[in-house]
């Protein structure tokens, strides 16, 4: 009896407890569930420098230094240009912030000038002067309106080239009243305030929500070069954007050597390996074989050195192929091709290759394609994406032989914009709607149950974009 009380005792107690903590409980799960991300967390990081030289020179003295001043100067008449240099480290991730702090020491009510990198780092602040000045050959990267004495005013220098090392910015002024900025003699000194992301699947904050269920793909091709600042800017687009990355072929420039993609594609794009479903490119073949290529992606790339494979989005099938190797119709590619489409019936389908079969753009229509083609219209495919012409081009929906075809056409983008130099345009293709060869950027593609959103999504400064929804056959 005493025995059966006790236990009645610690039921009643659990049932309290679970009525106070339960709700509370449950509700802490549903919340670490959703918000959990994709893969890994990417780790964020801060840093802070100050500047190693920091003077200005001044037009109406051009063999005067002002090294040793409390304060640098920006002006348009007489020219005053500001240099500043910082010896950054630490920097082993994707640069997705970058504010350079500077206060202001008396100003007019105008202008507080525009920033711009300089590829020279070999000055000296003693040593400078206007005649001795290095090239400002870098864009301008942020410029300022009124400021005010005493502002501590902030300019963004996000995409910029922010590497381990010496880096080197101008600041100069078009206005004829100028500004003055404290420098490093000061107590307030410049600051260039980084924030870095390094591993993980991509960082949490996300540029445009999706239904929930919705699976995103988003990419490009034509990515990485370390002889140019793009893939990094891109990068940063794809950080902000949850989802399976694509890419349409061409990562490591020029030659897809393994050291190419550790060092241009690695520090860029590579932090999203992880969630990344690869397609092959030409590029990636100048190296034999694309070992470094298959190596790099391992099995996100599919079965080893076959470069072709596919996978599931949602309700939606997911075909990769590769380009570079036989395509035609007695190549062991357009069998698995054939089965796959023939074993794996679906509403929607989107394949994606380096070479495209359309495109109004440098390399032009492919014509070694067109088996796969007429494959993919044949078992009614939805959308292709593709690479290898430096552009951004969506053409309609097409038939086999590229007429357009609203019923059971593919609709083609062409998105060779992954950083890049691009190409210009030959005559447009009569089913060619949207193109653009201005700007950089990444496609993203939400995949609902039997249909699709598009955004063209421009890296900053780009004022290009493209969007819109289609249905699947």
């Amino acid at each position: 009896m005493r025995r059966w009380k006790l236990r009645y005792l610690i039921a009643v107690v659990g049932a309290l407890a679970f009525l106070a903590l339960g709700p509370r409980l449950l509700i802490d799960a549903l919340t670490s569930a959703t918000e959990r991300p994709d893969g890994p967390v990417a780790q964020v990081s801060t840093l802070r420098f100050t500047p190693v030289a920091d003077t200005y020179v001044n037009e109406a003295h051009p063999h005067t230094s002002y090294g040793d001043r409390l304060d640098f100067d920006v002006d348009g008449k007489p020219v005053k240009e500001a240099y500043l240099m910082f010896n950054l480290s630490g920097i082993d991730g994707l640069v997705t912030s970058a504010k350079l702090r500077l206060l202001v020491t008396n100003a007019s009510p105008h202008s507080g000038g525009s920033i711009r990198q300089v590829s020279d780092t070999t000055w000296s602040e003693t040593e400078m002067t206007f005649k001795k000045r290095p090239m400002i050959d870098g864009p301008v990267l942020s410029t300022l309106g009124p400021v005010e004495k005493g502002q501590v005013v902030t300019f963004d220098v996000t995409r910029a080239d922010l590497r381990n090392g010496l880096v080197s910015f101008a600041m100069t002024s078009h206005r004829q009243d100028g500004v003055e900025y404290a420098s490093r003699e000061s107590p307030n000194s410049p600051e260039l305030v980084i924030t870095v992301t390094t591993g993980g699947s991509g960082v949490t904050t996300v540029r445009s929500t999706s239904p929930p269920g919705d699976p995103v793909l988003v990419g490009a091709g034509d990515i990485a070069s370390c002889r140019s600042n793009g893939a990094r800017e891109t990068a940063r687009l794809i950080a902000s954007i949850p989802g399976t990355v694509f890419t349409a072929g061409d990562h490591a420039y020029p030659d897809g050597t393994a050291r190419q993609f550790a060092e241009c594609y690695g520090p860029t794009w590579g932090l999203f390996k992880e969630r990344t479903r690869p397609a092959p490119g030409n590029h990636d073949y100048r190296t034999e074989g694309a070992r470094p290529y298959f190596e790099y992606f391992g099995e996100n790339a599919g079965p080893p050195g076959r470069g072709y494979y596919s996978y599931s989005l949602g309700t939606w099938r997911i075909l990769v192929i590769d380009s570079n190797i036989a395509v035609d119709k007695e190549s062991p590619q357009y069998a698995w091709l054939q089965q796959e489409l023939t074993a794996n019936p679906v509403i929607c389908t989107l394949a994606i290759w380096h070479h495209p079969r359309f495109s109004s753009a440098k390399h032009g229509s492919q014509k070694k394609t067109a088996s796969i083609w007429e494959l993919l219209y044949a078992h009614h495919a939805d959308v292709v994406i593709n690479g290898h012409d430096h552009v951004y081009e969506r053409l309609e929906p097409m038939d086999a032989d590229g007429n357009r075809d609203d019923e059971h056409g593919i609709r083609t983008f062409v998105v060779g914009t992954g950083g890049v130099g691009l190409y210009k345009f030959g005559t447009p293709l009569a089913t060619s709607e949207v193109r653009d060869n201005d700007t950089l950027g990444v496609l993203k593609l939400t995949l609902h149950d039997g249909s699709y959103d598009w955004e063209f999504i421009p890296v900053p400064g780009g004022s290009f974009t493209d969007s819109g929804t289609g249905t699947c056959h």
